[in-house]
C-alpha cells in the first residue's frame, strides 16, 4: 500500500498584544481572601471570617454570591463538577484550621449543590473523616483532578495537605486516606496535570512546599505523582539556602513543562522536574506566593507576592514561557497577592486575591485577531517533499523547521475530529534543522490530519491529506 501526503499551509492566528493594562476592583472589598479557584465558568473565593463566595464570569455576571460560612479560618479551596447519566451536582471542598472556640471543629468542609443549576443554595457538611483531628490542626492546601468521561460519570480525586502528610479522597471528601508522609515536611500547594485518554485511571498531580531540618531551616520540596497520588517521586531542585515552594503551574497540554514559585525566585523545568533552571527574573527581595499559567496561551504566565522588606504587593508577568519577567505596577492598596487565577473564557483577565482588600482584576491583553500564513514569526514548519512513501515499520514523516532558541519541541498529530493520535518530543537546538517523525504506531488510514509543532507555547499547524 502506498500513501501519499500532501501539505497545505494552515492559516495561523496571531494575537496582537496591546500595551493597555488595567487594574480594577472586582468585589469583596475589605475582606481577607485566603484562597481562590476557578471552575465551570465561576470564581470561588475562600475568606477569613466571612466564608465562601462564588461569582459567575459569563455575560450574565451574577456578582458575588455568598455560599455560607463553614468555618472562620479557611485556608484553601477546590471546586469541581460531578455527573452521571441521571444526577448532576457541583461541589466545593474548603480546607480550614481547627478553632473549637469558634465551633470550627472540622478540617475540611464539603459544599454540595444539587441539581446543578446555581439557582438553589447547597449546604456545608464536615468532610474530614479519616484524618485524626487530635494530631492535626490545620489543612494547608486542597486540590484535585476532575476528569469527565464521555459515557461514564465524572471522576474526582481530591487531595489535602496537613503538616507532614498528603491525604487522598476518591469520594468527594467523604473519607480520606494518607498517601504520603514526612514528619519534617509541609505541603503548601497542589497542581493537577491534564488528562488525555478517556479511560485511563492514572492522572498526574504535583505538590510543593518545604521540609525542615532539626535546626528549623526550611528547604524546598516538590513531589510528583503520575498514578493519581498512589506513589510520589521527589522532584525537588538542589537548594543551599532556606526557601520553600509556594506555588506550581503546569503547561496545560505538556506536563513535562513545569514552573515553580519559590520564596525569592522563579524556576522552570522542561523535563518534568528532573532538572530546573532559574528564569530571567530581575526583581530583588520579592517573596512569591502565587503563580498561574494562561490555559489558552501557555506562553503567558503571571506571578505575585510582596516585597520582603515592606510587604508591598508585587505582580510579575511573562509572555515567553517564563524566560523573562517584567514588573507590573500595582495601583492601590492591594496588600499581598495571595492567589492568581486566569479566566479561561476570557484570556485577557487575571484575578488577584488579596488578604486585605478582596479581589482585583488585571486586564493585560487587548485581543485583536489578524491572519498570517506562517505564525509565529521566525518559528516555521515546512514539509519535506517528495512525500509519498510506503507505510511500513521504517516509515517516517520529514519536516524542516526554523527554531529561534534551544528548548523543548513537541509535535502532535490530530485527526479530523481533534483527537490526538500521535505525539513526539525533542530537545531541540536553535536554528534551521530537520526532524523525522516515525509513523509506525499511528495506524494512519486515508483522510485529513493535522500536524502541530509547539515551541515555548507557540504553535504552527499544517493540514495533512492522506490518500491511498
Amino acid at each position: 500500500m502506498r500513501i501519499r501526503f500532501y501539505f497545505l499551509s494552515a492559516v495561523s492566528l496571531i494575537v496582537n498584544i496591546a500595551a493597555a493594562q488595567q487594574f480594577e476592583s472586582f468585589g469583596l472589598q475589605g475582606k481577607a481572601v485566603t484562597a481562590m479557584t476557578y471552575y465551570g465558568g465561576s470564581l470561588y473565593a475562600a475568606t477569613e471570617n466571612d466564608g465562601v463566595y462564588r461569582r459567575y464570569l459569563g455575560e450574565l455576571d451574577s456578582g458575588w454570591v455568598h455560599l455560607g460560612i463553614p468555618a472562620k479560618s479557611l485556608t484553601s479551596i477546590f471546586a469541581f463538577h460531578t455527573s452521571c447519566p441521571l444526577k448532576c451536582w457541583k461541589g466545593v471542598l474548603a480546607g480550614a484550621a481547627l478553632n473549637p472556640a469558634q465551633n470550627d471543629t472540622s478540617l475540611i468542609y464539603f459544599y454540595q449543590q444539587r441539581p446543578d443549576t446555581c439557582l438553589q443554595k447547597g449546604s456545608w457538611v464536615a468532610a474530614d473523616s479519616g484524618i485524626d483531628r487530635t494530631n492535626v490542626s490545620r489543612v494547608s492546601a486542597v486540590g484535585g483532578i476532575d476528569v469527565c468521561h464521555p459515557i461514564a460519570p465524572t471522576y474526582v480525586t481530591a487531595f489535602a495537605a496537613t503538616p507532614g502528610a498528603i491525604w487522598r479522597s476518591e469520594n468527594r471528601g467523604k473519607y480520606w486516606k494518607r498517601v504520603w508522609r514526612d514528619s519534617s515536611a509541609n505541603i503548601l500547594t497542589f497542581a493537577a496535570g491534564s488528562k488525555r485518554l478517556f479511560f485511563s485511571t492514572d492522572d498526574e498531580i504535583w505538590a510543593g512546599g518545604y521540609s525542615a531540618n532539626n535546626k528549623g531551616v526550611k528547604y524546598p520540596l516538590i513531589l510528583r505523582s503520575t498514578d493519581s497520588g498512589v506513589h510520589w517521586e521527589n522532584r525537588t531542585p538542589p537548594a543551599t539556602v532556606s526557601d520553600e515552594c509556594r506555588a506550581l503551574a503546569l503547561h496545560p497540554t505538556d506536563t513535562s513543562l513545569v514552573y515553580a514559585a519559590f520564596t525569592y525566585s522563579l524556576l522552570k523545568s522542561i523535563d518534568a522536574g528532573k532538572t530546573w533552571r532559574a528564569t530571567n527574573f530581575s526583581g530583588t527581595g520579592i517573596s512569591f506566593r502565587a503563580l498561574s499559567i494562561n490555559p489558552q496561551q501557555p506562553a503567558h504566565l503571571v506571578a505575585g507576592g510582596m516585597t520582603a522588606q515592606d510587604g508591598v504587593a508585587r505582580l510579575y508577568e511573562s509572555k515567553d514561557t517564563g524566560e523573562n519577567w517584567r514588573d507590573v505596577f500595582l495601583a492601590g492598596a492591594f496588600g499581598i497577592v495571595n492567589n492568581l487565577v486566569f479566566d479561561p473564557g476570557d484570556q485577557r483577565h487575571v484575578y488577584i486575591a488579596t488578604p486585605r482588600n478582596g479581589v482585583h482584576r488585571y486586564s493585560s491583553l487587548t485581543v485583536g485577531v489578524t491572519e498570517e500564513e506562517n505564525a509565529p514569526k521566525n518559528f516555521r514548519l515546512s514539509a519535506h517533499f517528495p512525500n509519498p512513501f510506503n507505510i511500513n515499520e521504517n516509515a517516517a514523516l520529514a519536516f524542516h523547521l526554523n527554531i529561534p532558541a534551544a528548548d523543548r519541541l513537541t509535535f502532535r498529530l490530530f485527526n479530523l475530529v481533534g483527537q490526538e493520535i500521535g505525539v513526539w518530543k525533542f530537545a531541540a537546538a536553535a536554528g534551521a534543522q530537520n526532524f523525522s517523525l516515525p509513523l509506525k504506531q499511528t495506524n494512519l488510514t486515508g483522510g485529513i490530519y493535522f500536524i502541530q509543532a509547539e515551541w515555548r507555547g507557540q504553535r504552527v499547524t499544517q493540514k495533512l491529506t492522506v490518500m491511498r
